[in-house]
């Protein structure tokens, strides 16, 4: 698009907006000003909008290159992931989750494993359950391959 063509169309916005705005205040006063204006404004946009030319979106995520081969596990594959990463988030927000979801299941897990299920400690009850470097630890010693 030529400059030429883009200073007439700023001018043929300008005037609409000036005339729909003076009409707007001639038919309604302030009310009807404030009106004419809100629609001018969103016509502009609606124009602006259609002289600029047609790009491909780029990616909203930077780390693109990391993802190039997708998540080591899928929903689809492992039914129970979003549960289960579900049950951990909520675990370290409240110690009542922990005791009665998470604490459970992790005592099933290590019963399948053929090791004692390790804890995080802390007091029992309500308020925040353990944090997640100490749930982490919990995991990584639950992944140890030696018994």
């Amino acid at each position: 698009m030529t400059r030429r063509r883009l200073i007439l169309i700023a001018v043929a916005v300008a005037v609409g907006f000036v005339a729909a705005a003076g009409a707007g205040y001639v038919a309604a006063g302030t009310t009807g000003l404030v009106d004419a204006t809100a629609v001018a404004v969103a016509g502009a946009l609606l124009l602006a909008r259609g002289t600029i030319r047609e790009q491909t979106a780029r990616p909203v995520r930077s780390g693109q290159a990391r993802d190039e081969h997708g998540p080591a596990v899928r929903a689809a594959e492992f039914a129970a992931y979003q549960r289960i990463a579900s049950d951990l988030e909520w675990a370290s927000l409240s110690r009542r989750h922990y005791d009665s979801v998470l604490r459970p299941m992790l005592a099933r897990l290590a019963a399948a494993l053929g090791r004692p299920a390790p804890d995080p400690g802390g007091p029992p009850g309500d308020g925040p359950g353990p944090d997640l470097a100490a749930l982490d630890r919990v995991i990584t010693a639950l992944e140890r391959s030696e018994p």
